[in-house]
């Protein structure tokens, strides 16, 4: 299984006596968009994050040199991390979720996705940032939906500030300390609302303040409007921070029907994709993800993401860079003028 490091950004409430729950289900009492930053460590054999080591960087209040920061020693570790030839993956988790459930996402993605640049290579590994919002984590039905989504809007000033400093600690290093690796950006369910807040928060702080720091962003069973990408308020201007955008899936997705029909949500662009494809941005790849998702999650064919080998090698190989075209065990859709991956792998 091997061992793996799990970097992670929180604007959730430290609970600093706590050895199994580093950060609970609350915000920072110092605000919504007050970040700290961290790693846990998962040895091999380990996969829950109790068996893991947390480390938590210091919050150097008053420090004017952002080297010195939390957020700085953060950035400077990942960096080398990088210089070592690994690309890196931000995932942004969805509703219910945990902390330690976040955390230990990010640890089966860090073992299952090899960047692979065809059916018999084996792959490199990828390095993965968890921005962990305060999702509730208490499968309440209704209550803890409507929660969540109003801790996701809130969320969005956090990661706009995650992403505006690593736009700032980017634009400062010199030219031979960069790694030449590249960014990658995945967020799921409801975090791609998470990812739409962020956005516009970036914009009301400064209009022109969105550049391509991504290669790849992906949005799986994104809980987001399917009219998304055609609105300045939503997530149109996405393609503005990445290379491509690539959106997984899924018609039988149970948890956006009930998104849908019972909390009153417009039709989802995790469910069908999005309503218009005429007016879908060059850069927005669309993928089908039906006949992989039952097998990978059962009862709700949501998590499909990150429990299917199909999703792993196509996930993979978008972050290689390969054209649509050239990602084997897909085939194109006329009618949906979406790809749709064939089959599970062994």
């Amino acid at each position: 299984m091997g061992s793996v490091r799990v970097y992670f950004a929180t604007n959730r409430n430290e609970l600093p006596d706590n050895k199994k729950l580093v950060f609970g289900p609350r915000f920072n009492p110092d605000g919504v968009a007050a970040l700290r930053f961290g790693y846990a460590d998962f040895p091999d054999g380990v996969e829950t994050l109790q068996g893991g080591e947390v480390h938590v960087y210091p919050d150097v209040k008053g420090e004017t040199d952002v080297a010195k920061t939390g957020g700085g020693q953060f950035m400077n570790d990942l960096r080398n991390e990088m210089l070592d030839g690994r690309d890196t993956l931000v995932f942004v988790h969805g509703f219910n979720v945990t902390f330690n459930g976040a955390i230990e996402a990010g640890a089966r993605l860090a073992r299952e996705v090899r960047i692979r640049a065809g059916v018999t290579d084996e792959g490199r590994p990828v390095n993965i940032v968890v921005f962990s919002w305060p999702s509730d984590g208490e499968a309440v039905p209704f209550m803890s939906y409507y929660s969540d989504r109003e801790d996701a809007r809130a969320s969005g000033p956090g990661l706009a500030r995650a992403y505006l400093k690593l736009r700032d600690f980017l634009e400062q290093l010199r030219t031979q300390d960069r790694c030449e690796r590249s960014l990658h950006l995945l967020a799921h369910s409801m975090g791609a609302y998470v990812l739409r807040q962020g956005l516009q928060a970036v914009i009301a702080k400064d209009p022109d303040g969105l550049v391509r720091l991504f290669d790849q962003i992906l949005l799986a069973a994104p809980d987001e409007d399917d009219d998304a990408f055609e609105l300045d308020s939503k997530l149109k201007p996405l393609p503005r921070i990445g290379r491509q955008v690539t959106v997984y899936f899924n018609p039988s997705d149970r948890a956006l029907v009930i998104s849908d029909k019972t909390k009153g949500n417009p039709d989802r662009l995790g469910s069908d994709g999005p309503r218009l494809i005429d007016m879908l941005p060059k850069k927005v790849v669309l993928v089908d993800c039906r006949n992989v998702a039952a097998d990978a999650d059962t009862l709700v064919q949501h998590s499909y993401y990150v429990r299917s080998p199909a999703m792993a090698f196509d996930i993979g190989s978008v972050l290689a860079g390969l054209d649509a075209e050239a990602i084997g065990n897909r085939e194109y859709v006329l009618s949906l003028r979406a790809w749709r991956i064939i089959k599970e792998l062994t």
